[in-house]
């Protein structure tokens, strides 16, 4: 009797597969691991001007990028205003958790914002390396155009995360 059980648990162990035993090793082949990235942002209902200045290069960001879509899609309240008077207005109505600009326009942008200001976030399109340096130096967050529409609202969480810091 033992030598039948004996024989049946050499069998059995011979034909099962090597994965069988191995419940740990899945890990250690490079193929097989755990993904590791970037855990995904629990979003707030953020409200987000975007001042699309057309003497900007902020027409040129959106054509390759369609931020409102993204943006309502990620559950971001964005209001896209293009139109300098209609700007200054929306911004003195205040409410406002982020402000999009053009870098160009962040100068002025920034002037108009009253004590209780919103985070502004400059867009450069196409920056130098060190025209990039200097806006991170000089702002909290800043995206870089021409981008993808993930990096980019990588980007606007990663400045929404920022607020609540």
């Amino acid at each position: 009797m033992k030598g039948k059980l004996l024989l049946v648990l050499i069998l059995w162990g011979l034909s099962a597969s090597s994965d069988v035993f191995a419940c740990g090793n899945k890990f250690l082949v490079a193929s097989r691991g755990t993904r590791f990235g970037k855990v995904p942002v629990a979003r707030q209902d953020a409200a987000i001007l975007v001042y699309a200045n057309p003497d900007s290069t902020m027409p040129q960001t959106m054509a390759t990028v369609p931020v409102e879509t993204v943006l309502l899609k990620a559950g971001y309240k964005p209001t896209i205003i293009a139109d300098p008077d209609e700007f200054n207005q929306a911004l003195s109505q205040g409410g406002w958790d982020l402000v999009l600009a053009d870098l160009n326009d962040s100068a002025a942008v920034r002037a108009l914002m009253g004590d209780e200001a919103p985070m502004l976030v400059p867009i450069l399109y196409a920056p130098t390396k060190g025209d990039f340096q200097q806006a991170k130096k000089e702002y909290d967050s800043v995206i870089k155009a021409p981008v993808k529409s993930q990096r980019f609202l990588e980007n606007v969480d990663d400045a929404v995360a920022m607020l609540g810091e």
